[in-house]
């Protein structure tokens, strides 16, 4: 797969991967939250993210990253092991199963049902899962590699391409990540 540099991410031509819907699991998560949609649609579910993250302004205290959103979200911490198996196969090129489907349909109902508000806080807590912890672990090493190396986009031509995150930490453009700060709080004080 070719890869590219981070400005494609500004360029509207170039769109976020579609994710197939459906009536449960994944599919159900992924067909309603912003990182999988474009214009209007994106804009609306990304709105419902951005609330999200910011009532969690005082998340932390607790013993991962996770658990820290998890609480501010006032869900049971040991729904983080929901999140987890979710955020293994959230992305439709990861390796898929029926434990993530079962995982992603609990999750869901925990944050409130079957809403585009619960799905934006299930998003927010899957896709701050793994990436924080990467956050944490590259902080660790002494490492300022970026969280996520790569994201994906489909070109004007129709062909899926990566584009690079060296540069571009948290992404940039329209689908730029909206938890940078909140991911940063919560790494520095897992490394405390």
């Amino acid at each position: 797969m070719e890869l590219l540099a981070d400005a494609v991410l500004e360029d509207p031509a170039y769109r976020v991967p579609s994710a197939p819907g459906g009536s449960t699991g994944l599919a159900w998560l992924r067909a309603r939250v912003a990182r999988f949609s474009d214009g209007e649609e994106h804009r609306r579910r990304r709105e419902l993210a951005e609330e999200v993250i910011a009532g969690l302004r005082d998340a932390g205290g607790a013993t991962s990253p996770t658990r820290s959103l998890l609480r501010a979200l006032r869900l049971p911490e040991d729904t983080e092991a929901d999140v987890a198996l979710v955020a293994a196969a959230y992305q439709p090129h990861a390796p898929q199963s029926e434990a993530a489907d079962a995982a992603a349909d609990r999750l869901v109902e925990a944050c409130g049902g079957r809403t585009e508000q619960a799905a934006a806080r299930a998003g927010v807590l899957v896709q701050a899962h793994a990436a924080t912890l990467a956050l944490v672990e590259a902080r660790r090493a002494g490492s300022d590699a970026p969280p996520v190396p790569a994201t994906r986009r489909i070109a004007p031509n129709g062909t899926e391409v990566a584009v690079d995150l060296t540069d571009a930490h948290f992404g940039r453009g329209p689908h730029r990540c909206p938890g940078e700060d909140l991911a940063t709080r919560l790494a520095e004080e897992a490394l405390r």
